[in-house]
């Protein structure tokens, strides 16, 4: 396994002061100089492609040993992408040479006051600006679009009412035990979350199944793949399931517990209460190996979860050697939606799924500047190259681009005009009818290589760009020996292995499969059995209980 990547370099600061009124961010603070010294601020946009920033005005003042700093940005002047921007000093801190520094030392009373008064500014071109607290002490700025229905004064209000209607009745709404389960921004139906809220649906007594409901925004086009089990779905940010949002005795999801409110919302009271207090239940969106993932799913971080599912005691044992987990809490039952995975191919109707992930450095970067990234131009010349058209044409196989969520946008750039070669849109198919009917697999660092791998089908990596992915995200095995597939480091030699495996029919090779006894014991579709019988059995003690127990030791 590799070394964990050391953090981002932090300065640590003596906050005075952190406003944002009217496009203008004021911050105010004090270094001693025996602790560094800052030449510059600016604001700095996380994860670019490219460098880009804007300095701050600063002036400073003398006092002792100690350095006071003012620096003002107005944002109207500056021409920002939606991303999180971070606040980054030029800081000496003792060897003479000036280096980046990510400013920290938000205040505890500053984080508070823009909790219980969130405060944001609108630009002119209809996005909008707020400082972003969460766990980390930093200086840190979100810029996105603003939206009318939960950027107002008016839904505050909404949080409010929707607290003191839960804490005036909190014995009747704790009684409930209630269980949420959702997926990704509450938009989706049709992962693990899905497949344990079917199987809850189906097989669980119904006095039990009362308390389990579903959580989706009913417009969005998966609600139709749960609409048959109403009244167990729940309208997303309703005043109903902001009630049992704050009642909820486990969050059940694919992903982090901020995915159960408004995504990247300003800051409020009602948030922070129901992120600190609640027990989540990680049924996890794919196995931990291939992208590491363990700074944003620490147990000591934000983002801890009270069971963490696994498939195997292999990815057990990264879960509690990166994580921080302890085996007990760490439940190994295989994923849910494993549970319906049959092999749908077709030897006279060839498909081959080629999945993607994603890349941080390329996640909300404008339309220009992803088709200049090593990710577009690589794929965009496999997918238009003309021996690889020939080949598709020739063995009549059809191949399946499914590009990731995060990029669902990008999907257009690709403009490919052949019959053999389909675009599938995020969401207009799902995502485990192409695993099905797939023959085999071309992905980079994807979690799905694991679903087809389950299936006993070939899968084949192309990570062309694995040094900067090992730099920036980072896998927890070797790539270059561990991975159970083949390794393409150009187009023509991924091209090369498509037309072996077609030769032999898609046969999985044998030195590949002799690890999937180990690497995924549980192939019996009885994972969601086994994650609801833990969930039910579990006399896990509140959040805010086990935290401050852990800190004790």
């Amino acid at each position: 396994m590799q070394q964990l990547m050391e953090a981002p370099a932090e300065i640590k600061v003596k906050t005075r002061k952190f406003s944002l009124h009217k496009g203008i961010i004021c911050i105010g603070f004090e270094l001693e100089e025996n602790k560094g010294k800052i030449r510059s601020l600016k604001l700095k946009q996380r994860n670019a492609v490219i460098d880009k920033s804007y300095l701050f005005s600063m002036n400073t003042v003398q006092k002792g040993k100690t350095i006071v700093y003012h620096a003002e940005l107005n944002v109207n002047d500056c021409h920002m992408e939606t991303a999180f921007w971070d606040v980054v000093a030029s800081a000496d801190t003792g060897n003479g040479e000036y280096e980046d520094r990510i400013l920290g030392g938000l205040s505890t009373s500053l984080k508070l006051k823009l909790i219980l008064f969130p405060r944001w500014t609108r630009t002119k071109d209809g996005n909008m600006v707020y400082p972003f607290v969460n766990g980390a002490r930093q200086f840190t700025i979100q810029y996105r679009k603003y939206d009318s229905r939960y950027d107002s004064y008016r839904f505050i209000a909404k949080e409010f009412l929707a607290l003191f209607c839960y804490f005036i009745l909190k014995p009747y709404w704790d009684r409930k035990k209630i269980w949420l389960i959702c997926e990704k921004y509450c938009t989706m139906a049709q992962d693990n979350g899905l497949y344990f809220f079917e199987y809850c649906m189906k097989h669980v007594p119904e006095k039990e199944r009362r308390r389990i409901y579903y959580v989706i925004d009913k417009n969005c086009p998966d609600y139709k793949a749960v609409k048959q089990y109403e009244p167990n779905v729940i309208q997303f940010m309703s005043f109903r399931y902001m009630i049992y949002l704050s009642a909820a005795q486990y969050l059940i999801s694919t992903d982090a517990i901020r995915h159960f409110y408004i995504w990247d919302s300003p800051n409020s009271i009602y948030k922070v209460l129901y992120q600190a207090r609640k027990n989540i239940v990680f049924l996890q969106h794919g196995v931990m190996g291939f992208k590491q993932c363990h700074r944003t799913f620490h147990k000591g971080g934000g983002n801890q979860m009270a069971l963490f599912v696994v498939s195997s005691k292999f990815e057990q044992k990264i879960i509690h050697d990166y994580f921080g987990y302890d085996n007990k809490e760490i439940i190994i039952t295989g994923l849910a939606r494993w549970d319906v995975l049959e092999d749908h191919s077709n030897l006279f109707h060839k498909e081959i799924l080629l999945m993607p992930t994603w890349r941080s450095w390329l996640e909300d970067i404008s339309e220009e500047q992803f088709k200049k990234s090593e990710y577009y131009q690589r794929y965009k010349e496999f997918l238009q190259d003309k021996r690889l058209r020939e080949f598709l044409k020739k063995q009549n196989i059809t191949l399946n681009f499914y590009i990731h969520p995060k990029f669902r946008e990008h999907i257009g750039s690709f403009q490919v005009e052949d019959s053999n070669i389909k675009l599938i849109p995020f969401g207009s198919m799902p995502l485990n009818q192409l695993l099905m009917s797939c023959n085999m697999l071309i992905t980079d660092y994807s979690s799905v290589s694991w679903d087809v791998y389950y299936q006993e089908k070939p899968v084949v990596f192309y990570p062309f760009d694995l040094e900067t992915y090992e730099n920036v995200q980072g896998s927890y095995m070797d790539y270059k020996n561990d991975v159970f597939g083949d390794l393409a480091w150009t187009k023509d030699e991924l091209i090369d292995i498509l037309e072996e495996y077609s030769e032999s029919d898609f046969k999985e090779k044998k030195k590949f499969a002799q690890d999937r006894e180990y690497l995924l014991p549980y192939r019996d579709h009885d994972n969601s059995k086994r994650i609801y019988e833990h969930i039910a059995g579990a006399d896990i003690q509140g959040k805010l209980k086990r935290r401050l127990k852990e800190k004790k030791f």
